[in-house]
Protein backbone atom coordinates (compact mmCIF):
# COMPACT_ATOMS: atom_id res chain seq x y z
CA UNK A 1 0.00 0.00 0.00
CA UNK A 2 1.15 3.80 -0.86
CA UNK A 3 3.07 4.86 2.08
CA UNK A 4 2.86 8.49 4.11
CA UNK A 5 -0.56 9.54 2.64
CA UNK A 6 -0.99 11.68 5.70
CA UNK A 7 0.59 14.54 6.64
CA UNK A 8 3.13 12.31 8.74
CA UNK A 9 5.87 14.42 9.71
CA UNK A 10 3.90 15.72 11.15
CA UNK A 11 4.11 18.56 12.94
CA UNK A 12 0.36 19.30 13.93
CA UNK A 13 -0.24 21.35 16.59
CA UNK A 14 -2.25 24.65 15.78
CA UNK A 15 -4.72 26.15 18.79
CA UNK A 16 -7.38 28.34 17.46
CA UNK A 17 -7.33 31.86 18.42
CA UNK A 18 -9.32 35.00 18.18
CA UNK A 19 -6.70 35.42 15.27
CA UNK A 20 -8.59 32.85 13.00
CA UNK A 21 -12.63 34.51 13.57
CA UNK A 22 -10.99 38.60 13.95
CA UNK A 23 -12.89 40.63 12.21
CA UNK A 24 -14.19 37.24 9.80
CA UNK A 25 -10.40 37.24 8.45
CA UNK A 26 -7.36 35.12 9.42
CA UNK A 27 -4.62 37.41 8.74
CA UNK A 28 -1.65 34.53 8.45
CA UNK A 29 -4.41 32.46 5.99
CA UNK A 30 -1.49 32.30 3.54
CA UNK A 31 0.88 31.18 5.93
CA UNK A 32 -0.89 28.43 7.51
CA UNK A 33 -2.20 26.94 4.67
CA UNK A 34 0.93 27.03 3.07
CA UNK A 35 2.28 24.93 5.91
CA UNK A 36 -1.13 22.85 6.06
CA UNK A 37 -0.08 21.38 2.32
CA UNK A 38 3.66 21.07 2.86
CA UNK A 39 4.88 24.24 1.33
CA UNK A 40 7.05 24.41 4.31
CA UNK A 41 10.00 27.01 2.56
CA UNK A 42 7.29 29.71 1.80
CA UNK A 43 5.49 29.33 5.52
CA UNK A 44 9.04 30.04 7.13
CA UNK A 45 9.91 32.34 4.68
CA UNK A 46 6.74 34.18 4.67
CA UNK A 47 6.55 33.78 8.68
CA UNK A 48 9.76 34.84 9.34
CA UNK A 49 8.92 38.54 7.28
CA UNK A 50 5.43 39.03 8.28
CA UNK A 51 4.71 42.09 10.48
CA UNK A 52 2.46 41.30 13.34
CA UNK A 53 -0.19 43.48 15.06
CA UNK A 54 -0.26 41.91 17.99
CA UNK A 55 1.76 40.06 20.27
CA UNK A 56 -0.96 37.38 19.80
CA UNK A 57 -0.43 37.17 16.57
CA UNK A 58 3.13 37.16 16.54
CA UNK A 59 3.39 34.26 18.69
CA UNK A 60 0.96 32.31 16.38
CA UNK A 61 3.03 33.47 13.21
CA UNK A 62 6.16 32.00 15.34
CA UNK A 63 4.91 28.58 15.89
CA UNK A 64 3.71 28.50 12.32
CA UNK A 65 7.74 29.23 10.98
CA UNK A 66 8.98 26.87 13.53
CA UNK A 67 6.96 24.67 12.59
CA UNK A 68 7.97 24.41 8.88
CA UNK A 69 11.33 24.62 9.87
CA UNK A 70 10.98 21.43 11.67
CA UNK A 71 9.71 19.73 8.92
CA UNK A 72 12.39 21.00 6.96
CA UNK A 73 14.37 18.78 9.61
CA UNK A 74 15.92 22.46 10.49
CA UNK A 75 16.39 20.75 14.00
CA UNK A 76 19.46 22.96 15.29
CA UNK A 77 17.68 26.52 14.11
CA UNK A 78 15.02 25.38 15.92
CA UNK A 79 16.52 24.21 19.37
CA UNK A 80 18.85 27.35 18.70
CA UNK A 81 16.21 29.84 18.27
CA UNK A 82 14.20 29.20 21.08
CA UNK A 83 15.15 29.72 24.83
CA UNK A 84 14.35 27.98 28.10
CA UNK A 85 12.18 31.39 29.33
CA UNK A 86 9.93 31.38 26.04
CA UNK A 87 6.05 30.52 26.50
CA UNK A 88 5.06 26.88 26.92
CA UNK A 89 3.91 26.96 22.89
CA UNK A 90 7.31 28.14 21.42
CA UNK A 91 9.30 24.86 23.83
CA UNK A 92 6.48 22.39 22.94
CA UNK A 93 7.89 23.27 19.03
CA UNK A 94 11.63 22.83 20.55
CA UNK A 95 10.96 19.59 22.37
CA UNK A 96 9.49 18.33 18.79
CA UNK A 97 12.67 19.32 17.16
CA UNK A 98 14.20 17.86 19.71
CA UNK A 99 12.36 14.24 19.70
CA UNK A 100 12.55 14.56 15.67
CA UNK A 101 16.07 14.83 15.68
CA UNK A 102 17.17 12.18 18.03
CA UNK A 103 14.45 9.73 18.73
CA UNK A 104 15.38 9.63 22.49
CA UNK A 105 13.71 8.16 25.15
CA UNK A 106 14.18 10.79 27.70
CA UNK A 107 12.00 12.81 25.81
CA UNK A 108 9.15 10.26 25.83
CA UNK A 109 9.68 10.13 29.29
CA UNK A 110 9.11 14.09 29.84
CA UNK A 111 6.10 13.96 27.47
CA UNK A 112 4.59 11.30 29.65
CA UNK A 113 5.28 13.50 32.94
CA UNK A 114 3.78 16.28 31.18
CA UNK A 115 0.81 14.67 29.84
CA UNK A 116 0.11 13.22 33.83
CA UNK A 117 0.94 16.59 35.10
CA UNK A 118 -2.24 18.03 34.80
CA UNK A 119 -1.53 21.18 33.16
CA UNK A 120 0.04 20.67 29.82
CA UNK A 121 -2.72 19.36 28.46
CA UNK A 122 -4.99 22.56 29.02
CA UNK A 123 -3.23 23.95 26.54
CA UNK A 124 -4.01 23.06 22.97
CA UNK A 125 -0.60 23.69 21.62
CA UNK A 126 0.96 21.70 24.05
CA UNK A 127 -1.69 18.98 23.74
CA UNK A 128 -0.84 18.22 20.05
CA UNK A 129 2.54 18.42 20.35
CA UNK A 130 2.73 15.44 22.67
CA UNK A 131 0.19 13.72 21.11
CA UNK A 132 2.71 14.22 17.80
CA UNK A 133 5.49 13.11 19.53
CA UNK A 134 3.38 10.10 20.99
CA UNK A 135 1.87 9.48 17.45
CA UNK A 136 5.69 9.80 15.73
CA UNK A 137 6.79 7.38 18.61
CA UNK A 138 4.10 4.75 16.94
CA UNK A 139 2.33 5.17 20.79
CA UNK A 140 -1.17 5.85 19.48
CA UNK A 141 -3.12 5.53 22.73
CA UNK A 142 -1.28 8.33 24.34
CA UNK A 143 -1.80 10.60 21.42
CA UNK A 144 -5.09 10.00 21.32
CA UNK A 145 -5.40 10.48 24.60
CA UNK A 146 -3.59 13.83 24.51
CA UNK A 147 -6.00 14.98 21.94
CA UNK A 148 -9.25 13.45 24.02
CA UNK A 149 -10.31 17.39 25.03
CA UNK A 150 -9.24 19.37 22.21
CA UNK A 151 -11.77 19.96 19.78
CA UNK A 152 -9.69 22.43 17.06
CA UNK A 153 -10.02 21.35 13.17
CA UNK A 154 -6.48 20.35 13.25
CA UNK A 155 -6.31 18.41 16.69
CA UNK A 156 -9.29 16.26 14.93
CA UNK A 157 -7.33 16.21 11.68
CA UNK A 158 -4.32 14.26 13.54
CA UNK A 159 -6.59 12.67 15.79
CA UNK A 160 -8.27 11.04 12.27
CA UNK A 161 -4.30 10.29 11.00
CA UNK A 162 -4.25 8.30 14.03
CA UNK A 163 -7.73 6.57 13.55
CA UNK A 164 -6.42 5.36 10.20
CA UNK A 165 -3.16 3.93 11.24
CA UNK A 166 -4.97 2.00 13.76
CA UNK A 167 -7.55 1.05 10.98
CA UNK A 168 -10.46 2.19 12.70
CA UNK A 169 -12.16 4.05 9.47
CA UNK A 170 -15.44 3.99 11.47
CA UNK A 171 -14.21 6.33 13.65
CA UNK A 172 -12.02 8.34 11.14
CA UNK A 173 -15.61 9.03 9.60
CA UNK A 174 -17.08 10.54 12.31
CA UNK A 175 -14.32 12.19 13.06
CA UNK A 176 -13.90 13.75 9.09
CA UNK A 177 -17.91 14.39 9.63
CA UNK A 178 -17.12 16.68 12.95
CA UNK A 179 -14.33 18.59 10.76
CA UNK A 180 -16.74 19.40 8.27
CA UNK A 181 -19.51 19.98 10.78
CA UNK A 182 -17.01 22.96 12.49
CA UNK A 183 -15.26 24.09 8.94
CA UNK A 184 -16.06 22.17 5.76
CA UNK A 185 -13.69 25.03 3.48
CA UNK A 186 -11.43 24.04 5.57
CA UNK A 187 -8.10 23.07 4.08
CA UNK A 188 -7.27 20.58 6.41
CA UNK A 189 -10.90 18.87 6.41
CA UNK A 190 -10.45 18.51 2.80
CA UNK A 191 -7.13 16.96 3.43
CA UNK A 192 -8.57 15.02 5.76
CA UNK A 193 -11.27 13.85 3.57
CA UNK A 194 -9.36 13.00 1.14
CA UNK A 195 -6.42 10.74 3.46
CA UNK A 196 -9.92 8.87 4.48
CA UNK A 197 -11.17 8.22 1.21
CA UNK A 198 -7.79 6.64 0.62
CA UNK A 199 -8.70 4.26 3.24
CA UNK A 200 -12.47 3.47 2.24
CA UNK A 201 -11.06 3.10 -1.60
CA UNK A 202 -13.17 2.15 -4.09
CA UNK A 203 -15.17 5.22 -6.09
CA UNK A 204 -13.54 7.44 -2.82
CA UNK A 205 -10.08 7.27 -4.65
CA UNK A 206 -10.94 9.45 -7.67
CA UNK A 207 -12.34 11.77 -5.33
CA UNK A 208 -8.89 12.10 -3.58
CA UNK A 209 -7.26 12.72 -6.53
CA UNK A 210 -9.25 15.85 -7.31
CA UNK A 211 -9.23 17.08 -4.05
CA UNK A 212 -5.59 16.94 -3.85
CA UNK A 213 -5.59 18.52 -7.44
CA UNK A 214 -8.24 21.10 -6.62
CA UNK A 215 -5.59 22.03 -3.24
CA UNK A 216 -2.84 22.19 -5.99
CA UNK A 217 -4.44 24.59 -7.88
CA UNK A 218 -5.22 26.87 -5.30
CA UNK A 219 -1.57 27.02 -3.64
CA UNK A 220 1.25 25.17 -4.81
CA UNK A 221 1.63 21.69 -5.89
CA UNK A 222 4.00 19.93 -3.19
CA UNK A 223 5.08 16.88 -2.67
CA UNK A 224 2.38 16.41 -0.04
CA UNK A 225 -0.19 16.76 -2.36
CA UNK A 226 1.68 14.66 -5.29
CA UNK A 227 1.99 11.93 -2.77
CA UNK A 228 -1.73 11.88 -2.45
CA UNK A 229 -2.71 11.66 -6.09
CA UNK A 230 -0.16 9.01 -6.73
CA UNK A 231 -1.57 6.56 -3.53
CA UNK A 232 -4.68 7.59 -5.43
CA UNK A 233 -3.14 6.52 -8.72
CA UNK A 234 -1.68 3.12 -7.36
CA UNK A 235 -4.78 2.18 -5.51
CA UNK A 236 -7.01 2.43 -8.92
CA UNK A 237 -3.83 0.04 -10.72
CA UNK A 238 -2.38 3.02 -12.74
CA UNK A 239 1.06 2.69 -12.07
CA UNK A 240 2.66 4.43 -14.68
CA UNK A 241 0.07 7.78 -14.13
CA UNK A 242 1.35 7.27 -10.51
CA UNK A 243 4.85 6.95 -10.93
CA UNK A 244 5.11 10.43 -13.29
CA UNK A 245 3.36 12.15 -10.38
CA UNK A 246 5.84 10.96 -7.97
CA UNK A 247 8.61 11.50 -10.39
CA UNK A 248 7.24 15.35 -10.51
CA UNK A 249 7.29 15.55 -6.93
CA UNK A 250 10.84 14.24 -6.91
CA UNK A 251 11.77 16.90 -8.81
CA UNK A 252 10.49 19.35 -6.15
CA UNK A 253 12.17 17.54 -3.29
CA UNK A 254 14.80 14.56 -3.83
CA UNK A 255 15.04 13.76 -0.76
CA UNK A 256 11.30 13.92 1.03
CA UNK A 257 10.53 10.37 2.44
CA UNK A 258 7.00 9.46 1.20
CA UNK A 259 8.05 10.38 -2.69
CA UNK A 260 11.00 7.80 -2.21
CA UNK A 261 9.20 5.12 -0.73
CA UNK A 262 5.71 5.43 -2.88
CA UNK A 263 8.79 5.63 -6.04
CA UNK A 264 10.20 1.99 -4.58
CA UNK A 265 6.49 0.56 -4.27
CA UNK A 266 5.54 2.04 -7.46
CA UNK A 267 8.58 0.79 -9.51
CA UNK A 268 8.16 -2.71 -8.08
CA UNK A 269 4.73 -2.72 -9.73
CA UNK A 270 5.72 -2.02 -12.53
CA UNK A 271 8.45 -4.50 -13.24
CA UNK A 272 11.39 -1.97 -12.81
CA UNK A 273 15.08 -3.15 -12.30
CA UNK A 274 16.12 -4.20 -8.71
CA UNK A 275 19.20 -1.31 -8.89
CA UNK A 276 16.38 1.17 -9.94
CA UNK A 277 14.18 -0.39 -7.04
CA UNK A 278 17.01 -0.46 -4.49
CA UNK A 279 18.67 2.84 -5.36
CA UNK A 280 15.47 4.83 -3.81
CA UNK A 281 16.00 2.70 -0.80
CA UNK A 282 19.28 3.62 -0.55
CA UNK A 283 18.59 7.54 -0.52
CA UNK A 284 15.61 6.76 1.77
CA UNK A 285 18.41 5.19 4.34
CA UNK A 286 20.57 8.49 3.92
CA UNK A 287 18.39 10.92 4.07
CA UNK A 288 16.07 9.07 6.86
CA UNK A 289 17.94 6.22 8.60
CA UNK A 290 15.12 6.71 11.49
CA UNK A 291 12.12 6.46 8.86
CA UNK A 292 9.55 3.65 10.44
CA UNK A 293 9.61 2.49 7.02
CA UNK A 294 13.66 1.83 7.01
CA UNK A 295 12.98 0.60 10.63
CA UNK A 296 11.18 -1.70 9.87
CA UNK A 297 12.68 -2.87 6.70
CA UNK A 298 16.07 -3.00 8.32
CA UNK A 299 13.98 -5.77 10.60
CA UNK A 300 12.50 -7.75 8.16
CA UNK A 301 16.15 -8.04 6.83
CA UNK A 302 17.62 -9.02 9.60
CA UNK A 303 15.21 -11.57 10.48
CA UNK A 304 15.86 -13.12 6.66
CA UNK A 305 19.24 -13.50 7.43
CA UNK A 306 18.83 -15.36 11.18
CA UNK A 307 16.06 -17.74 9.27
CA UNK A 308 18.49 -17.86 6.04
CA UNK A 309 21.54 -18.75 8.21
CA UNK A 310 19.00 -21.40 10.20
CA UNK A 311 18.06 -23.43 7.36
CA UNK A 312 21.91 -23.46 5.80
CA UNK A 313 23.15 -24.99 8.75
CA UNK A 314 21.17 -28.09 8.30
Amino acid sequence: APWGTCCCELVSFWKQTSVEIMSGVDVLFDIRNAFYVGNYQFCAREAESFKADSDEVAEDCKLLMYRAMVAQKKYAVVRGDISSDASSSLQAVKMLAEYSHSRSDSILEEAKKMQGDGISLTNPNVALLLATVFFNANNTDDALRCLHNVDTIEALSLTLQILLQINRVDLAKKTVKKMQEKDDDSTLTQLSLAWLNLAVGGEKLKDTFYIMQDLGDKFQHTPLLLNGKAAALIQQGDYTAAEEVLLQAQEKDGNDENTLINLFVVSNLLGRSIEVCQRYVNQLRDSAPNHPFVLNLKAKEEDFSTFSAQYSEK
